[in-house]
């Protein structure tokens, strides 16, 4: 519960509680004290069988996106988006359909890649000089992509034009009995 450089000092446990210059995302238990997993909930429990303690439930409900590759929604046949979202008419025109978009669009966080801190180091530069886009390697086989390649990934928004990073990370998903292909970008 003592920071390391008491200089840049954030929070601190001061026998009794956290204090600081921060609030923090887990309950007051003492440094080394067990604590569960689900560190914004007090208790440190997840809520499953809950019921006065969530605003929905018992279980976590699940909606597709709206520009989901299924084209329904295995768990609520007959509500696939989530009925209560404002979609404007302007944002609706521009959704692209299954039929043109078949894959699916992916974004996630590099190790070499913290937060925005170090998106511009000199050795990321020179490891990873511009934007890729991953792909698995049974999507590049079924497009004749090889790894290296210049690919266009396309959206009814827009598109962007980046290298192909051909892996075995990721795989073709097998979700309400169809195969759907993922790209990392």
């Amino acid at each position: 519960g003592k920071p390391w450089d008491p200089k840049r000092m954030l929070i601190q446990w001061n026998g009794s509680k956290w204090t600081g210059n921060d609030i923090p995302d887990f309950g007051n238990a003492a440094p080394g004290t067990p604590t569960g997993p689900f560190i914004m909930q007090p208790e440190g429990m997840g809520r499953l069988f809950a019921i006065n303690k969530m605003a929905e439930g018992p279980f976590p409900e699940h909606y597709e996106p709206f520009e989901t590759p299924l084209g329904t929604n295995p768990l609520h046949p007959n509500v696939v988006s989530n009925p209560v979202v404002r979609l404007y008419e302007q944002d609706a025109l521009r959704m692209g359909k299954k039929e043109q978009f078949p894959y699916v669009g992916t974004t996630y966080r590099l190790t070499e890649h913290f937060h925005y801190w170090t998106k511009h180091a000199l050795l990321n530069a020179i490891l990873q000089p511009e934007q890729f886009v991953e792909i698995g390697e049974s999507l590049a086989n079924k497009l004749g992509i090889a790894q290296g390649d210049t690919v266009k990934v396309s959206s009814n928004r827009g598109y962007i034009k980046a290298k192909a990073v051909v892996t075995k990370r990721i795989r073709t998903l097998k979700a309400n009995g169809k195969d759907i292909d993922t790209i990392g970008i």
